[in-house]
């Protein structure tokens, strides 16, 4: 259900977002906000919140990352063709923790950004998302240049429901499972305690085909191109008490646990191979040493993620008699990621090597506290002007554990004198696939701000309402920052308005970005040779000796404007926004050091310098320019005896780099932040409704896109259907089967003359926006009580 979607049994959509005056309905906001209700999240198949985002709002965009480290485990998602970090998280208003991620794959967009991982909040703990698109870091703080997802929880003190879920792909893998409840209790006379959970179990997918390095005697696939093996456990709490007819407290949190595991980059057994190539000189043995006596027909690691997520937020609101309403909240969160290897080497270490690796620990810890005023002034305005002021002081941590002391030695074979060929080899140091944190790169990293705000909103006359927002806020890290927010809206009938704001914006760096190294191996495009990439903090040996400079804030300035029109009883809004980013924090493009640059860097002490094939570090090297188009349209007709629902919802972006540090962000970087997202995305719903029975259809759009990098090609445009039927049995019994991509359509492939990927199984691109997978069918039962 759109920001102008038909009111649900007469009533219309209270929001939160985006404004502090009680009773603020969707079609009187003054900016843009999507309102999607329970039921648009519970017709889906998917599990993962962050796809069923995409299935409904247009502007939002994520891929499925198969071989992509961290981010086959923690997704990216992109809201109006910006980073994932730069779109506020919320749940019940309050602000939510980012992942222990910090994204070095995933895309352009999300390469370098630490935000918050959405999968975390199950679809059956959700009453409403409200989506603000719109700038509003005046209003809420760093991040929210993009726009703000608020996620409100269920609440009810009766009833509940409970869904099993089972589905698969068209191609028999994939097959997936899912089991979730909701229960509302009373909490006393007044109050309530409402509990969710949720268990996902999924089976990996591949769309690739065999490494043509594999030998012939191989017969299972080197590399699983997919879904990555997962299940998750995950739980919501929800809770109020009313004390008094003016005061109320709440708590509410969550826990989270999911374990995944996916494919790595085969090591096939050729003798030009890093690993299986060499022979090592070993005591004792007159005929040395190679991993194909291990691995004969090579090897591909696998990557483990086990992800715990958890957080408790609390508080209480009282209203006094002068009408002061006046709250304080307290919340602590915390995103833990524990990284392990099986199936590899440490190759430095010989046949000394163990073949699993803990490889470390990430954690981000923070704390909010808030305090919150508001109190209507009558000025006479046609309402009264809400004054709105409150403080915020904000607690971030950010902890590197080190791996096993394998997974990062620097072993004998770092350097020594082929066995065979009497010539100087050098092997990867550290774990295969992803070397262990190191000691000296761990630790825990802290920062503190403290913020203040106020806020003003009020309807002049009956029909012009004005918002002022202001927030100045002062980091330890980096200094203070001052930002705010001008916006109206002026109906001209009962039936037409035009709404408008500008506003000032800002992201800080995280703890995360600021002290991240890691060491990733990769294909280049037009390259069938792996490449160990090494991603370092701008204040590291490595990114100083190639010119990177300090991190600070993003700015941001963000002008919008749109029209909000009722005609003819099919709701219609079109909104316009240019948002200008200045300084963005992201990864640089790639430097390829020399041989006398490895040389240099190992006499600075750099653990591996002779491996490293790339180089990239967070920098603030670049300025964009994103301007767009938001279109959405939805009636509801009758239908003979029952009725049809409509709903047609458009996004066109475009986002140009408007000034770059071309030593830097050079030529290719600077395409795939242009081009590698869909410049038109839409999504169009019809849902027929006959008593007990409804049928679902719905059509997405992805326009073309271009990835640079990875595969040096255009992708064509793509159409993909989806459509579900279901039938209470009972009262409170529904049945329901569905289709996802019903005419299993999928992704150009990639170029085999491009090399990259392709050269060793790939077939389809892992930046696709639509997924890979293809078909899928599924059924599902709720039971409502």
């Amino acid at each position: 259900m759109s920001a102008m979607a038909q009111p649900v049994d007469g009533i219309e959509e209270i929001i939160v977002t985006g404004t502090r005056v009680a009773n603020r309905t969707a079609t009187e906001s003054l900016a843009p906000i999507d309102v999607l209700g329970a039921g648009d999240l519970e017709k889906q198949a998917f599990s993962d919140t962050n796809d069923i985002l995409r299935s409904l709002v247009p502007s939002f965009n994520v891929s499925r990352n198969g071989i992509s480290d961290g981010s086959t485990f923690v997704r990216p998602p992109t809201l109006r063709g910006l980073p994932p970090d730069q779109t506020l998280i919320l749940v019940n208003g309050k602000r939510r923790h980012r992942s222990a991620l910090v994204q070095l794959s995933g895309g352009a967009l999300a390469a370098g950004a630490q935000a918050s991982d959405l999968s975390q909040i199950p679809a059956i703990a959700i009453k409403q998302v409200e989506v603000l698109r719109d700038g509003a870091a005046a209003q809420y703080g760093s991040d929210a240049i993009a726009g703000v997802m608020n996620f409100q929880l269920k609440d009810a003190s009766e009833g509940g429901s409970a869904t099993i879920q089972y589905g698969s792909t068209y191609e028999g893998d994939g097959d997936n499972a899912k089991f979730a409840a909701n229960v509302g209790l009373p909490l006393g006379p007044n109050g309530f305690f409402n509990l969710s959970a949720e268990y996902s179990q999924g089976d990996p997918t591949n769309r690739g085909v065999q490494d043509p390095r594999a030998p012939a005697a191989k017969t299972d696939l080197a590399m699983n191109w997919g879904d990555p093996d997962a299940e998750a456990t995950r739980v919501f709490v929800n809770s109020g008490i009313e004390l008094t007819e003016s005061t109320s407290i709440f708590l509410f949190g969550n826990y989270g646990a999911s374990k995944s595991n996916g494919s790595f980059y085969y090591r096939p057994p050729s003798l030009t191979h890093a690993v299986n190539g060499p022979t090592l000189p070993v005591a004792g043995d007159p005929d040395g040493f190679r991993f194909t006596e291990w691995f004969p027909l090579g090897f591909t690691p696998r990557f483990y993620g086990d992800v715990k997520d958890a957080s408790i937020v609390g508080g209480f609101k009282h209203e006094l008699e002068s009408g002061l309403v006046y709250s304080m909240s307290g919340s602590f969160g915390r995103s833990q990621i524990d990284y392990e290897l099986k199936n590899t080497v440490n190759p430095s270490l010989g046949p000394a090597s163990p073949r699993e690796f803990y490889v470390g620990r990430l954690v981000q810890e923070e704390e909010n506290f808030n305090v919150d005023l508001s109190y209507p002034v009558e000025i006479g305005w046609a309402t009264p002007l809400n004054i709105a002021v409150g403080t915020e002081f904000r607690r971030e941590l950010y902890e590197i554990g080190p791996g096993d002391p394998a997974s990062y030695t620097v072993g004998p074979y770092a350097s020594f004198i082929d066995f065979r060929t009497r010539l100087p080899a050098a092997l990867p140091i550290g774990s295969n696939g992803y070397p262990g944190f190191r000691p000296e790169d761990s630790g825990e990293f802290k920062r503190d701000n403290i913020a203040f705000y106020a806020d003003m909103e009020g309807d002049v006359t009956d029909s012009f309402t004005v918002g002022v927002a202001a927030r100045y806020e002062d980091f330890d890290f980096f200094g203070s920052t001052f930002n705010w927010k001008l916006s109206s809206r002026y109906d001209i009938t009962d039936s037409f308005a035009v709404r408008g704001s500008v506003n000032t914006g800002f992201r800080a760096p995280t703890p995360g970005q600021s002290q991240t190294s890691s060491v990733q191996t990769f294909f280049p495009a037009g390259s069938s040779s792996p490449v160990a990439r090494g991603t370092y903090p701008a204040a590291s040996l490595v990114a100083q000796y190639f010119g990177a400079q300090p991190l600070s804030e993003e700015k941001s300035t963000n002008f919008a404007g749109g029209i909000v029109a009722d005609l003819a009883d099919i709701n219609v809004t079109i909104d316009y926004y240019n948002i200008k980013v200045e300084d963005r924090i992201a990864l640089s493009g790639d430097f390829n050091p020399t041989d006398a640059d490895k040389i240099r860097l190992a006499a600075l002490g750099v653990p591996g310098a002779n491996t490293l094939g790339a180089v990239n570090y967070f920098t603030n090297s670049f300025d964009t320019r994103t301007q767009g188009v938001d279109f959405v349209a939805n009636t509801s007709v009758p239908a003979g005896e029952g009725k049809v629902d409509l709903t047609a919802a458009l996004n066109y972006n475009k986002t140009k780099v408007t000034k770059r540090n071309t030593a830097v962000i050079d030529d290719t970087r600077k395409a795939d932040l242009e081009k590698q997202l869909p410049k038109f995305r839409g999504n169009f719903s019809a849902q027929y409704t006959l008593g007990a029975f409804s049928i679902l259809g719905r059509a997405s759009y992805y326009s073309k896109f271009t990835d640079t990098a990875n595969y040096a090609k255009t992708f064509g445009s793509e159409w993909l259907f989806d459509t579900e039927v279901s039938y209470d049995v009972y009262e409170d019994i529904n049945f329901a089967i569905g289709v996802q991509n019903m005419f299993d359509n999928y992704p150009d492939k990639v170029d085999a003359l491009a090399g990259g990927g392709y050269a060793v199984g790939q077939v389809y691109p892992d930046t696709s926006p639509m997924g890979y997978n293809g078909g899928m069918y599924y059924a599902r039962v709720t039971v409502k009580f």
